[in-house]
């Protein structure tokens, strides 16, 4: 047997800061939350590669509103009979280990997993044990899990109500306009939807650069003005949206945006353009809501990215991830 060698977090270490390094909102957020939770997923490549059920609702409206064409891409439907209880948890299991063959082919790891869960171990012998797992339904359901890739899982559910959240989405008159889901021929708009947009480490000056994916951006050439705009959805309420922002620091969000839209398209931002940022918001009552967030309020936000950018390039520079910044530099006393 050829032995693979393990790499030791100092080469793993050494190899992330061996190439440059872009910074997007997601990553700023983890490092305020905890330091050591970005060095792990950044540096260490310990990736959790599920998504929280309560995000599928957002990526699958996104993907159904701005990037038509691209939903078998991301999202795979799960079948209408599933396994059940300790069944279906033994497949997944399963399948976390064991990605080839047959549910037979893999009948000795079965058994590791219901020694391991204690399950079915009153049963005299492993092959009753067997037949309590191979069903054709598991068999199905293991054989659909090797066919579904990287893609997310949802249910007919799911589906129905993120398609009765984009016809509303599509049927709101500013929503529309933001979005030039009505624009016509005769007005000179470009609309980008998912746009990657960067900016390297010297023009940030900073350790990083910085980079995000823009969910749309409406280049009005008639008007002079470019639409930044974002869409959020919530399981609270618009009303709740200020406090929502808060929690999960949107107003960063926004001024990283801010900053890429303005040096990508800085050629364009002359003193008589505009630039605007709108978050779309639709919420559990489908209730939406387009908030424009005014350039004081952006000015505002802009100076805390700055705040906290060069919290986390400390981090990044002095590689030290064990304590947030303020903790790691002793500024709390109680």
């Amino acid at each position: 047997m050829i032995e693979t060698k393990q790499i030791t977090p100092a080469e793993l270490e050494q190899e992330f800061y061996s190439k440059p390094f872009y910074m997007s909102y997601s990553g700023l957020n983890k490092m305020l939350f905890s330091p050591m939770l970005w060095y792990k997923h950044y540096v260490l490549q310990q990736r959790e590669e599920k998504v929280e059920s309560y995000l599928i609702d957002g990526k699958v409206i996104h993907t159904l509103l701005l990037d038509d064409g691209s939903f078998d891409k991301n999202f795979i439907l799960l079948p209408s009979t599933l396994p059940t209880g300790n069944s279906r948890l033994v497949i997944d299991k399963l399948f976390a280990k064991a990605q080839e063959g047959t549910l037979t082919d893999n009948s000795s790891t079965i058994i590791e997993i219901l020694k391991e869960i204690n399950l079915h171990q009153a049963l005299k012998t492993d092959e009753q044990r067997i037949a309590k797992i191979i069903t054709d339904e598991t068999t199905s359901y293991f054989e659909f899990l090797k066919s579904k890739g990287k893609r997310d899982l949802i249910d007919s559910e799911t589906l129905q109500r993120c398609n009765e959240a984009v016809d509303i989405l599509r049927n709101d008159s500013r929503t529309g306009d933001l979005l030039g889901l009505y624009k016509s021929e005769m007005e000179n708009i470009e609309m980008f939807n998912e746009i990657e947009l960067s900016m390297d480490k010297d023009i940030t000056q900073l350790s990083f650069g910085l980079k995000g994916i823009a969910d749309s951006i409406q280049v009005n050439h008639d008007k002079k003005c470019i639409y930044i705009n974002d869409l959020k959805t919530t399981g609270k309420t618009i009303s709740d949206f200020e406090e929502t922002i808060k929690f999960y620091n949107y107003n960063l969000q926004a001024a990283v945006y801010h900053r890429l839209v303005r040096h990508h398209y800085k050629s364009i931002l002359k003193a008589d353009w505009t630039l605007h940022f709108n978050f779309i918001v639709i919420d559990k009552y489908n209730q939406v809501y387009c908030f424009e967030v005014s350039k004081s309020t952006l000015s505002l936000w802009d100076d805390e990215l700055k705040k906290k950018l060069l919290e986390a390039d400390w981090h990044y520079k002095n590689k030290q991830y064990n304590l947030p910044y303020k903790f790691a530099t002793s500024q709390v006393i109680l």
